[in-house]
C-alpha cells in the first residue's frame, strides 16, 4: 500500500479536460470551478493516480483515512460526490467493481464547436444581406 495522501504535497494534474488542483481542493473546467471536501479530493487523487486500474477499498482506507477502518458508507459518500462532479463537469467516470473497489476512467471532453457557431452566424448574416439586396432591387 502507498503512503497517505497529503493534499498540500500533491501536484496539479489534468483529468480529461479538467484541471485538478489538490492543494486548493479545486477542480477547474472551462469557466466552472468547484471546491471539494478534503477527503473527497484525497479519494479523487488516489483513483486518478491509478487511472484505469481498480483501487481496492483497503487501499483507499490506507491512503485517504490513514489506515483507520471506516464504514463502507464513508467511502460510498466520497464516491457519490465524485460521481456528481463527473456528471456536472465531465472528464472522468467512476466504475464500481463489486466487492473489490473502484476504477476511474478518463473521458475526453468534446472539442468546442465555436467554428460551427461562427459559420452558422456568418451564413445567417449573408442570408440577411442577400435579402436586403433583393429588397433594394
Amino acid at each position: 500500500m502507498s503512503d497517505q495522501i497529503v493534499l498540500a504535497k500533491e501536484p496539479d494534474f489534468r483529468l480529461g479536460g479538467l484541471q485538478v488542483c489538490p492543494a486548493r481542493r479545486q477542480i477547474v473546467g472551462g469557466a466552472a470551478c468547484e471546491t471539494l471536501q478534503p477527503r473527497v479530493m484525497q479519494v479523487l487523487v488516489a483513483l486518478a493516480g491509478r487511472r484505469g486500474d481498480v483501487v481496492s477499498r483497503d487501499e483507499l482506507m490506507a491512503r485517504c483515512w490513514g489506515g483507520f477502518a471506516v464504514s463502507d458508507d464513508s467511502i460510498h459518500r466520497c464516491i457519490a460526490r465524485l460521481r456528481r462532479v463527473s456528471e456536472s463537469h465531465g472528464g472522468f467516470a467512476l466504475e464500481t467493481v463489486p466487492r473489490v473497489g473502484y476504477r476511474l476512467v478518463e473521458v475526453a471532453l468534446p472539442a468546442p464547436r465555436v467554428w460551427k457557431t461562427a459559420a452558422i452566424a456568418g451564413a445567417a448574416g449573408l442570408t440577411l444581406i442577400a435579402a436586403g439586396l433583393v429588397y433594394w432591387l
